[in-house]
């Protein structure tokens, strides 16, 4: 990949995840309000289809294209393939999981799914962070498919 197509790829990543992460911080805040103010869960339904999913499928789709156009590749180092794997499992846990309870809470199902939904966020937002230390660290070096 030439360097001005990487760095335009870079970008589009960094920008996807630390809007991806924001966003869960804004949707953390918004779960531990909704608990006196249920209507809040309307907007975190809103937020989690049009905003958070297309994050969160520009993310991962941004990293899959710069693993595959780098040095880093997708299985030749650790820290990528872990990456990878745990931005794979926090879109489908968003697509599946947290969308579905952000819908039964907007409909005024909010029992299980504001506590739902506010572990969710939590999980979410810890996930995030972890990732982005990987990415500040890139620890433990080569996996052996490399």
């Amino acid at each position: 990949m030439k360097p001005k197509v990487r760095k335009l790829w870079l970008v589009l990543h960094v920008v996807s995840s630390v809007g991806w992460l924001g966003v869960t911080v804004g949707m953390l805040v918004l779960a531990l309000a909704a608990f006196d103010a249920p209507q809040l869960y309307e907007a975190m339904s809103l937020l989690g289809d049009l905003v958070v999913l297309p994050l969160a499928l520009t993310a991962l789709g941004t990293g899959v294209v710069l693993s595959l156009g780098t040095k880093w590749g997708l299985v030749k180092y650790r820290w990528v393939l872990v990456k990878f794997v745990l931005t794979v499992v926090a879109v489908v846990a968003t697509t599946f999981s947290l969308r579905s309870g952000l819908h039964e809470a907007a409909d005024g199902v909010v029992g299980a799914a504001g506590a739902d939904v506010l572990v969710a966020s939590c999980v979410s937002l810890t996930l995030y962070t972890f990732n982005t230390v990987l990415s500040v660290f890139k620890p433990w070096g080569r996996t052996r498919w490399a």
